[in-house]
């Protein structure tokens, strides 16, 4: 029914003027004898630079990054409720959370058919990442030239921020991808005053609300957006439309949000709670003054570009910039561009494409009570398709100013030489970034779990079963949950604490402990209780991720 609402929704207001009918154009494709295919040099090499970002995009999915942490135990385990007729529009789990994520990796277990894993979570974050791009480009075009697309295009996709966020497997990644068609329906429906522009902006802007919670600053974006337009001399003789325009885009966005709205209703303090606990106290003390603490986050989101973009190893290379070096050059040329710009013409698009940017980041500034959480990668995500654009334009007003200072073909192929090899430097840069320095990181900080679940599927596959091995736990160790899912048994926690040792002594089947390398107090008591064990030390090359397993042979039948 909600889907059927959207469609009438649409079909009813949809702008149907300098549009031919759709059926006859239809009809006419299917009735021609040939279809032929053209190929331009701009589209072919729009055609390469896009399968770069596929590479980047999908290259070592898998194994870059290779653990899970807990977080993705409460993902999967609500995946696996969807996947057994618990629906829901919110998920109430782990603090709340809102449900794209876990029907989109519902719909990749069905399609690929391997079950709830740690690499299905990627794929469907991976393809959110990637899709986001398009728009991208788009925007690209929409503030200058293809040019300026082209090169967004190239530096979003093989850029070690966006491609790290989407392959953490978490909703990270819905933030810029709901974000980049909001942002292009918005700019080209105020520039050109399109109804169906403003019906596609609210129709993403409404979706992208049952995506992950920064996406919930996007509205008050859109207010200040006409808020601006309005403001500047272009917009007379159609202010009363523009302000029409937005109350089509809130209509929209309500019907698309209405499902998630009417959980609100009734559980405000649940959908509000994450969001509240960094912007109040409810959690903890502001360890400040507010204003102060504001400030000193946005200094530090402005300038996470060049200097750090925070300490959070789960999703970004702790303490460095956000953007490679070449990003990063391009980026500062464009906004001293845009600046220059908006003074001489006064375009309310160049204002509010920089303007875009803090106001993007906001759900990582406007983390008061956890300032150490600032700046973060993620909650900043949607900031990555205005600070690209700017890359973009950057890059635009560089290349043509080359291109047009020199005359000779000699010159002109050394301007394209020097755009192919600052490309290859880029790529190189992020291609370490995220493959090597990303990696070893990732793979220093996450628990070894995945090589628990594969001893104890082998385990269950030869002398014992899935129902007599077990993990000892320990503080700050592995979530026992991850082990389970990992060994394939997605409901099954591992988790057997010392002091229920004894339940196991009426098991007569074989045994299996898995054991933290230095709980030796838990080792201790197995020998005691099982004399007749037999340890093994399971090493790993990373430090500290060493750890036992304890065999215990099952009683012959009779005794």
């Amino acid at each position: 029914l909600w889907v059927l609402g959207m469609a009438y929704l649409l079909l009813a207001l949809w702008d149907r003027r300098g549009a031919a009918p759709l059926r006859p154009r239809i009809a006419g494709f299917f009735r021609r004898r040939e279809w032929t295919i053209s190929l331009s040099p701009w589209m072919l090499l729009l055609v390469v630079v896009f399968g770069i970002t596929i590479f980047f995009r999908f290259y070592h999915l898998g194994a870059t990054p290779g653990e899970m942490f807990s977080d993705h135990a409460e993902k999967l385990l609500d995946v696996n409720d969807v996947l057994n007729g618990q629906y829901a529009i919110f998920f109430e789990r782990n603090t709340g959370r809102e449900a794209f994520q876990f029907y989109l990796t519902a719909l990749v277990v069905k399609v690929m058919g391997t079950g709830i894993n740690f690499l299905n979570l990627k794929i469907g974050t991976a393809l959110c990442g990637l899709f986001t791009l398009p728009y991208v480009y788009l925007l690209g075009k929409e503030m200058g030239s293809r040019w300026i697309g082209l090169a967004a295009l190239l530096l979003a996709g093989i850029a070690y921020w966006p491609n790290v966020i989407s392959r953490v497997a978490l909703r990270f990644t819905l933030y810029p991808f709901f974000a980049a068609p909001v942002l292009y329906y918005l700019f080209r429906g105020l520039r050109h005053m399109r109804r169906n522009d403003f019906m596609w902006c609210g129709f993403w802007l409404g979706l992208g609300l049952h995506g992950y919670s920064p996406m919930r600053i996007v509205p008050f974006f859109i207010v200040l957006a006409v808020g601006l337009s309005i403001a500047h001399r272009a917009a007379q003789g159609k202010r009363w439309q523009t302000l029409a325009a937005l109350v089509l885009v809130a209509v929209v966005a309500l019907i698309v949000f209405l499902p998630l709205l009417s959980y609100v209703v009734g559980h405000l303090d649940m959908f509000g709670s994450r969001a509240f606990s960094r912007l109040g106290e409810t959690e903890r003390p502001l360890p400040g003054s507010a204003v102060g603490i504001f400030f000193s986050n946005l200094w530090k989101a402005m300038i996470m570009f060049f200097y750090s973009n925070g300490g959070i190893w789960v999703h970004s290379v702790v303490d460095r910039p956000a953007l490679d070096v070449v990003s990063a050059a391009l980026f500062f040329l464009g906004m001293v561009l845009l600046v220059v710009r908006y003074v001489r013409r006064r375009d309310w698009a160049d204002l509010l494409l920089l303007v875009s940017i803090p106001f993007l980041m906001l759900p990582s500034i406007l983390s008061l009570a956890f300032p150490e959480e600032n700046p973060s990668l993620n909650r900043t995500g949607a900031a990555m398709i205005p600070v690209f654009v700017t890359a973009g334009i950057g890059f635009e007003s560089l290349f043509t100013s080359l291109w047009h200072s020199v005359r000779t073909r000699a010159g002109r192929l050394l301007v394209a030489a020097w755009v192919v090899v600052l490309a290859v430097w880029t790529m190189n840069q992020n291609y370490t970034l995220v493959f090597e320095k990303f990696h070893q990181q990732f793979m220093g900080g996450a628990w070894n779990t995945s090589e628990m679940g594969q001893v104890i599927r082998g385990f269950a596959d030869s002398v014992g079963t899935p129902d007599t091995a077990y993990v000892v736990p320990f503080a700050h160790w592995v979530d026992t949950r991850l082990v389970g899912i990992n060994a394939g048994y997605p409901t099954k926690d591992y988790a057997l604490w010392p002091e229920d040792f004894e339940k196991t002594l009426s098991e007569p089947r074989t045994k299996l402990f898995i054991v933290k390398y230095d709980d030796s107090a838990a080792l201790e008591k197995l020998k005691q209780m099982y004399p007749s064990g037999v340890l093994a030390l399971h090493t790993n090359p990373l430090e500290g991720k060493n750890f036992w397993t304890y065999l215990v042979p099952g009683q012959p039948a009779g005794q």
